[in-house]
């Protein structure tokens, strides 16, 4: 910060700090006389004697210890906008390990890490793909930064730092007996035919949860770890399939599936939660962008 704060201000204080003219050009490595003109320019400027010249070297005058202080302070300052402009500069550069649910991928997390790209290339995402399950897992192992999984944080040790509404829908293809509902309720849905994430899928688990409260058995004839794979049988086959409905918005933007909105409180209200490990010290790179993704998130809510 030499160049931001002035010679004079760096000079007094030195001297002040070493007790004399010489001590503190040896230790800033310029000529004593330079130091003194500086001394001398700061005194005739003020009016006011800064030191006294005696047999103990440069000691303070009152006024001098105001002028001081100033310096101390104007130091302290100054070394707090140094940090601070690292800091943003160290918030452009980075790299950053999220864990996601699948889900997320296709259209929410795409689009967030195109746009995250291109106002700031300097920082490096690196996605792990996982049911919600692996996904707190491997948070709480501290392995990554950030995660995003179905439902609410199942650890105590993960703080929510913000939850997106992602209600649950039966996903089917355009020839499909109930691709021209407006909506159903899960008892509308005994006996159908369907391809299922996994146990380890959040989604699979509130499709479970729902259909053990209204007391109806579905037709389970594939169950994936993909919801890429599930999407594609549903649009082309008789199976249906429940995904958020963000998770398939390419795949309705295209006509290969039909969106048929379920009518069940819980499925309606299911959330995307964005968790962290309490105890991980994050960096400044990553803070911010778990700030971007919270408003983000935010944002989808509204």
């Amino acid at each position: 910060m030499a160049m931001i704060e002035s010679a004079a201000i760096r000079y007094f204080r030195e001297v002040t700090e070493s007790g004399s003219i010489k001590q503190a050009a040896a230790t800033l490595r310029i000529a004593p006389s330079a130091i003194s003109r500086q001394i001398q320019a700061m005194e005739e400027e003020l009016s006011v004697k800064l030191f006294e010249r005696n047999a103990r070297g440069m000691v303070l005058t009152d006024a001098g210890r105001l002028v001081y202080r100033y310096a101390v302070d104007n130091r302290s300052l100054l070394d707090g906008i140094r940090t601070r402009v690292q800091e943003f500069e160290t918030m452009r550069r980075g790299q950053i390990k999220v864990a996601t649910v699948e889900g997320m991928l296709s259209n929410f997390l795409s689009n967030f890490l195109i746009e995250l790209s291109a106002d700031y290339p300097g920082i490096f995402v690196s996605t792990t793909v996982l049911g919600s399950r692996a996904v707190a897992e491997i948070v709480g192992r501290n392995e990554v930064d950030l995660g995003l999984l179905f439902g609410r944080a199942p650890r105590r040790d993960l703080i929510e730092l913000a939850r997106m509404r992602q209600s649950l829908c039966l996903f089917v293809a355009p020839g499909h007996p109930l691709a021209s509902r407006e909506s159903c309720t899960v008892k509308e849905l005994a006996g159908l035919r369907v391809v299922v994430p996994d146990p380890s899928f959040g989604i699979r688990q509130e499709i479970d949860r729902a259909c053990a409260t209204a007391k109806v058995r579905l037709e389970i004839c594939s169950e994936t770890n993909s919801l890429a794979f599930a999407q594609m049988l549903a649009s082309r086959t008789d199976l249906a399939t429940f995904l958020p409905r963000d998770t398939a918005m390419p795949a309705i933007a295209s006509g290969r599936l039909v969106v048929v909105p379920l009518r069940d409180p819980r499925l309606e209200a299911t959330q995307v939660t964005l968790v962290q490990l309490a105890s991980r010290n994050i960096s400044p790179s990553c803070r911010m962008v778990a700030e971007l993704l919270v408003a983000r998130m935010k944002s989808a809510r509204e």
